[in-house]
């Protein structure tokens, strides 16, 4: 069995009695740990101290002067579980009595803490005060459950009962519900409209919707609450922007479109001659030229007629500022996919015809050596083909080898330009993602407090004029001291 008690540093060097409350904590590992997180001015009342200073603590015990003699009845008497002494010759006071002692406990860690620096953890439970702590009870998996320092970590955060709330707190409360209600309108009114049958069949592989999920997901559980706030703050300010800076954003899609398949007609014609002193095959290249010029043809009809609402897709990523910038980065990356659809569709044409001819090279190839496939055993094997077989599979062997330069160097140009749409997007992913994610509230308290996480504190050792023991039933048990640093 191992015994720790947790005290706020100051206390160790009072020379106050005190009543001393927190909470007693004992682990499978048999270890049991006294967090005492608060204190009071002693009283005793009918020969014993009094029971709670708040429903989240209870008495443990107190710091007294050393003139007071008792055994170890008088201590159960007075519900005590731990109890110090203090001397005017000693600048430190003195652990005479534990609650939970065995006959062969040899060793006591005291460690002492600094209690403003508990309550500056980094704790990523999505907020601070009596809420972090009920998330920290649901949060933690079981592996954390007899984690000393999160137990600390909670108790601090706690604030007493006794601590009278404001006279306006129902007008303030009033006023942040109807505050609530205003901000969150807009979302109200987009979930209602995304979760329509109709629309939700439209929408839900887009981008916007996934990001409307993920959101939702972060704002339901209020793990992120400055970064929603920013989100919101910098929404609405783009959206004054481009409602009041900006003169006809939607020409600027307009513009865009039109470079794009301008840049893909100078793309095509460079296929046309020999890129890079590349000799390809003239019909072949001939034959997709035709075609991709066609789909470019034909989706610049499609943009024409449709200008009119391009236009105003501006105007509608100006109104997702009222949701959030996040927002109006999921439906711009959307925007991007569907200007790039056709240059995607490219992509998709080349790598079909490329993995034909590759699989017709690898099946022609077995038949020119004489060999073939075995279904049933799962092998190649020899096999006698006859005279026109091989005939025919050699002829067929060298046409798509001679074919398939071209389609390749259609796949790489295109398979690049694919990736290129996929870098922009991603990069615009990482960025809506991270807006969300970013522990932007830790960084705060970090510049304004100097927090610590969890991980980087350490243990000290508190040198003391005097090794200090206890002395139990006859039993002479160490006392060490330790001091919780960053």
């Amino acid at each position: 069995m191992s015994i720790k008690i947790y005290l706020p540093v100051n206390y160790f060097y009072l020379k106050k009695p005190i009543n001393l409350y927190g909470q007693v904590i004992i682990t499978e590992d048999n270890i049991v740990a006294y967090h005492i997180v608060e204190s009071a001015d002693l009283e005793l009342s009918a020969g014993r101290a009094t029971d709670h200073l708040s429903s989240n603590l209870r008495f443990l015990g107190s710091i007294l002067n050393a003139d007071f003699n008792a055994d170890q009845n008088q201590y159960l008497q007075l519900d005590m579980r731990v109890c110090f002494t203090y001397v005017s010759s000693q600048p430190n006071i003195s652990l005479v009595y534990i609650g939970i002692a065995p006959d062969y406990l040899k060793h006591i860690k005291l460690i002492l803490y600094e209690q403003q620096t508990i309550r500056n953890w980094f704790v990523d439970c999505g907020g601070g005060g009596e809420e972090a702590s009920n998330k920290l009870d649901v949060e933690y998996n079981d592996d954390c459950k007899d984690c000393d320092f999160l137990e600390l970590f909670k108790l601090a955060q706690r604030p007493a009962t006794g601590v009278e709330r404001p006279k306006n707190s129902t007008k303030k409360s009033a006023l942040r519900t109807l505050t609530l209600m205003v901000a969150n309108s807009p979302m109200a009114i987009f979930r209602y409209i995304a979760e329509n049958v109709f629309v939700n069949s439209i929408v839900v592989h887009t981008t916007i919707y996934k990001h409307f999920k993920e959101w939702q997901s972060t704002c339901d559980t209020r793990s992120r609450p400055i970064n929603i706030a920013l989100d919101r703050i910098l929404g609405v300010i783009s959206m004054i922007i481009l409602f009041s800076l900006a003169t006809q954003p939607g020409d600027f899609l307009i513009q865009i479109s039109h470079v794009v398949i301008d840049q893909l007609y100078s793309l095509l014609k460079v296929l046309e001659g020999s890129p890079i002193g590349l000799k390809l095959n003239i019909h072949l290249n001939n034959f997709f030229l035709d075609c991709f010029k066609y789909h470019i043809e034909l989706w610049s009809t499609f943009l024409d007629f449709i200008e009119p609402l391009v236009r105003q897709v501006f105007l509608a990523i100006g109104v997702f500022g009222c949701l959030g910038f996040t927002f109006q980065i999921a439906l711009l990356a959307d925007l991007i996919s569907i200007i790039g659809i056709h240059s995607h569709c490219f992509y998709i044409y080349t790598r079909v015809l490329f993995n034909v001819e590759k699989k017709g090279l690898s099946v022609l190839w077995q038949v020119v050596r004489g060999n073939r496939y075995n279904i049933l055993k799962g092998r190649i094997e020899a096999h006698n083909y006859m005279n026109r077989q091989l005939y025919l599979a050699t002829i067929f062997f060298s046409t798509i080898l001679f074919l398939l330069p071209t389609t390749l160097v259609y796949y790489i140009v295109f398979a690049a330009l694919k990736a290129l749409t996929l870098a922009t997007l991603s990069i615009f992913e990482f960025f809506r993602r991270k807006m969300l994610s970013l522990p932007i509230e830790e960084c705060i308290k970090w510049l304004i407090k100097g927090c610590n996480e969890i991980d980087s504190l350490q243990m000290m050792d508190v040198v003391l004029e005097e090794k200090a023991f206890l002395m139990h039933k006859h039993h002479r048990i160490e006392v060490s001291v330790y001091k919780i640093q960053t």
